[in-house]
């Protein structure tokens, strides 16, 4: 959840305020194109998920003593729900005007994935109408992505999973590089 959520707002709010205070402009005026300056802020984006993962790992283990896997898997789906996620803050970005209707945007976004997705409470306990939009989310693959690496030890599943969310991940980046644009129309 703190990875989408951050990646979400992240790219959202940081978008917005480039193009509000003309850095987006500025940006045009160099060779660098549209899908470097994506990938540039994805990577960005995932550098801070991997901050943010890190620290509340280790609150969980040192405060609350929880035990956790932590493998390659477990970075194969963090860097796929952090492309993704920053991918679709991307997107949305280029339809906020301001500011304000940045963290709207960034909310309706969020909040139906993570009561939706099975991050709060499995997806069994809903009707079979939400359970079917619940697994078209992709925080739903990414929850099961990092349950199956770092609780349940499936690595095949974690794969599956990961590797789900990182096709989804690239054609979203790529839909965030067509549809960005450096200037207001």
């Amino acid at each position: 959840m703190t990875i989408m959520t951050s990646n979400v707002y992240g790219a959202i709010a940081v978008n917005t305020k480039y193009r509000k205070n003309g850095v987006l402009r500025k940006v045009a005026t160099t060779p660098m194109t549209k899908a470097e300056w994506v990938v540039s802020k994805v990577c960005y984006q995932i550098f801070v998920s991997f901050m943010s993962m890190t620290a509340l790992l280790v609150v969980a283990v040192l405060v609350f003593g929880i035990g956790v896997h932590i493998n390659a898997f477990v970075v194969l789906v963090v860097v796929t729900a952090s492309m993704t996620f920053s991918g679709l803050g991307m997107i949305v970005a280029r339809f906020v005007k301001d500011e304000e209707a940045a963290e709207s945007a960034g909310g309706a976004i969020t909040f139906p994935m993570m009561f939706l997705s099975g991050v709060f409470f499995p997806l069994e306990f809903m009707p079979a109408f939400l359970q079917t939009v619940g697994k078209a989310m992709p925080l739903y693959y990414v929850v099961e992505g990092l349950r199956d690496a770092m609780v349940d030890v499936d690595l095949e599943g974690a794969l599956i999973n990961g590797g789900g969310v990182f096709v989804l991940g690239a054609v979203i980046i790529a839909i965030g590089s067509v549809v960005s644009a450096w200037t207001d129309e």
